[in-house]
């Protein structure tokens, strides 16, 4: 049995809490006030980024910061996406153990940190924790351990970003999240990508144990609809896009599991300055700029033999024998002799 690599001491608080946040203020304000009245036997630091919402929910949150219910608080200019919201959060308040922590998102077990904690010491030192949506989840891939503290799985693909614990000192080897993805998804799997890459292990606790999901409400449909924001259009696209050229985070992972790139991606944006309000400027680095546009150019390349590839694409000879047969069996093969 191993604790965790948090690399703790008993100065601050062992965990930063982060949560991104764009506007949903009521959804924001439960997820909020919930993680607060948790213990904190273990101690740990509610730090809230916003991601450029509207008045209605900084309002909101000044009065929580003022009540002491956020310890943190971050105000970004616009909406600057989700892993960069997460990357401030954690670069502003150091601490050797990280959570991202959804704002939809209610921890309700009181002990949470203090069990998870208790649970992830039967794991390997050098690893990630997240929660999955099930049992059949978490049990999904052998090697599901029953421990005196809970049932820990394994994951091998990428963990739920929902709420999920990273050490700093997988951090220090692997990054923060990759600010490639913009505004909506991505960050979860490209760091579940680079963790494989490097051989770390991913966990699995049972996450209806320890939070329950907030519905999504009115609000929270108009706050991406508004903004013409299709999640499952920019999911999808993530693996392959509607041209037919290939999503970044596909692109991403041939990259990363080839040994060409850096299991450390470089950050889109630097923090210049953090007013006595919280507010934060940041600057998008030049020497990233200039990254993507040398990328793109030998992108647009592989891009281009990729839809060869898919368009030439031939099914093999057992698969095209099963769809012989569901065809005929449907009237719908073609008759040789009617060349139809």
């Amino acid at each position: 049995m191993h604790e965790p690599s948090t690399g703790a001491s008993l100065a601050g608080p062992l965990c930063n809490v982060t949560i991104p946040v764009f506007n949903r203020p009521a959804a924001t304000e439960s997820a909020v006030r919930a993680l607060a009245q948790t213990s904190r036997e273990v101690p740990f630091q509610i730090t809230v980024v916003d991601n450029g919402s509207e008045p209605e929910l900084v309002k909101t949150l000044l009065r929580l910061r003022g009540e002491g219910v956020i310890d943190n608080l971050f105000l970004l200019p616009r909406n600057m996406g989700v892993a960069c919201a997460a990357n401030v959060g954690w670069e502003l308040v150091p601490a050797p153990l990280y959570m991202k922590l959804d704002n939809d998102t209610a921890m309700v077990r009181r002990h949470w940190l203090r069990d998870l904690l208790a649970l992830w010491s039967h794991g390997q030192p050098l690893s990630n924790l997240g929660g999955a949506f099930n049992r059949e989840m978490l049990r999904k891939t052998p090697g599901c351990q029953q421990t005196p503290h809970g049932e820990l799985g394994l994951c091998v693909g990428n963990l739920p970003g929902q709420a999920v614990l990273v050490p700093q000192a997988v951090a220090e080897k692997l990054g923060l999240w990759n600010e490639e993805y913009g505004l909506y998804g991505g960050e979860d799997g490209d760091y579940g990508l680079r963790m494989l890459a490097a051989g770390l292990p991913q966990y699995y606790y049972l996450g209806p144990d320890y939070f329950e999901n907030i519905r999504e409400d009115e609000d929270a449909r108009q706050t991406y609809s508004a903004r013409g924001i299709d999640k499952r259009r920019l999911h999808r696209e993530l693996v392959i896009r509607d041209n037919l050229c290939m999503g970044k985070l596909f692109m991403n992972k041939i990259l990363y599991n080839s040994g060409l790139r850096s299991l450390a991606p470089m950050r889109r944006y630097a923090i210049d300055d953090v007013d006595s309000q919280g507010r934060v400027r940041l600057v998008e680095r030049r020497e990233y700029k200039e990254f993507q546009r040398d990328l793109a150019s030998v992108a647009a390349g592989l891009n281009s033999r990729f839809r060869d590839y898919i368009m030439s694409y031939q099914l093999d000879t057992d698969t095209a024998d099963a769809m012989r047969h569901v065809l005929a069996r449907h009237a719908q093969a073609k008759k040789n002799n009617q060349g139809l």
